[in-house]
């Protein structure tokens, strides 16, 4: 009698934990981001150097028919060159409404392959030309209800090679809708030094760590290489989170964490940015962030950037798919900024 108990229970133990790995992973936006290619595997099959652009977590700020229910993308920037190539995954309420996605991304002029690459559960590959006549390849697949995009834009790339990227991809979406992959786990002690809930802008769009060579590609204040050299001189950890702005349907909010190992070497590093600001027009009014801060407008963008002990805060503001933000990105970026500068004077 025992033993038979033992048995069912050692069934029905079995059972549950076959049910637990197999469920999903939620597609959080940071979900998709893990099932995207990591930037060695693009340099590997692009060649030369690729360095990615922070991730661009475009939910709700990304609208197309139909509306996906999250989006996330990333940039890979090509060092010295003028092409890029985009990767973005976009998780839909229904394996109907991704197929839609697919259905759309077909009707344009060029001739659509949609046997090659074998990856996903169907897909659209073709060659087109940008608007200044340089080449461009385009792959969208389907897995599930999850939407992928892969985009080259200046080089005209075979089947066979953007097959390297696209079943990686493809195996993370796999492994997502399977339970068997999920988004990294950034320390609690780490995710505490953000902005606090009430220090948020608006909506929570998507949080993620930073490899240095992210941010150098959208610090315009030297070469991407000089911003990444100085960051690793000084041994910094980034950590960055994007927002909508409450209110707008366009604008969004990015908070970066720069972690460093001393005051010194923090403030080392901001006084450059501090003495550009100053030395230019469009400086603005830095609000209570400190000693060491500044606020500029410029370049379609507010950004005002603090140090507070061994911590850096970026706090930018931009409209990603219109030209211009609202006015309103002023006061938000200072108000977050002033909250978080609050906040980080009392971090360790």
């Amino acid at each position: 009698m025992r033993a038979g108990l033992l048995a069912l229970a050692l069934l029905l133990s079995a059972g549950s934990a076959t049910a637990t790995r197999s469920a999903a992973t939620p597609l959080t936006a940071e979900a998709l981001l893990a099932a995207t290619v990591p930037p060695e595997t693009m340099q590997e099959v692009a060649g030369g150097s690729w360095w990615p652009n922070p991730p661009a977590f475009d939910t709700v700020v990304f609208q197309s028919d139909p509306q996906p229910k999250i989006t996330t993308g990333v940039t890979f920037e090509e060092l010295g060159g003028d092409s890029t190539i985009v990767t973005t995954l976009y998780a839909f309420r229904s394996n109907e409404q991704s197929l839609h996605f697919l259905l759309y991304a077909e009707l344009v002029g060029p001739p659509v392959d949609e046997r090659n690459p074998m990856v996903g559960d169907r897909r659209a590959f073709f060659h087109t030309t940008l608007p200044d006549g340089r080449p461009a390849t385009r792959l969208y697949f389907t897995r599930g209800r999850v939407g992928v995009a892969i985009e080259v834009n200046g080089q005209s790339w075979s089947a066979g090679k953007i097959a390297r990227i696209a079943g990686p991809i493809d195996h993370g979406v796999e492994g997502l809708l399977a339970g068997k992959l999920e988004p990294p786990r950034i320390p609690a002690g780490d995710l505490a030094r953000l902005p606090a809930p009430g220090a948020a802008p608006g909506p929570l769009l998507g949080t993620a760590t930073l490899p240095l060579e992210a941010w150098a590609t959208v610090d315009r204040d030297g070469t991407p290489r000089q911003i990444r050299d100085g960051l690793a001189r000084r041994g910094a950890k980034l950590l960055f989170r994007r927002y909508l702005r409450r209110g707008s349907p366009t604008d969004v909010v990015e908070t970066t964490l720069f972690a460093f190992p001393s005051a010194g070497a923090a403030s080392g590093w901001l006084r450059p940015f501090v003495a550009g600001v100053e030395s230019r027009p469009g400086a603005l009014p830095a609000g209570d962030t400190g000693p060491q801060a500044a606020y500029r407008h410029g370049r379609d963008n507010y950004e005002l950037r603090f140090a507070a002990g061994r911590f850096v805060g970026d706090v930018f503001c931009y409209a990603p798919f219109v030209q211009e933000p609202s006015a309103a990105c002023e006061q938000a970026v200072r108000t977050v900024a002033e909250r978080w500068y609050a906040q980080l004077s009392h971090a360790k």
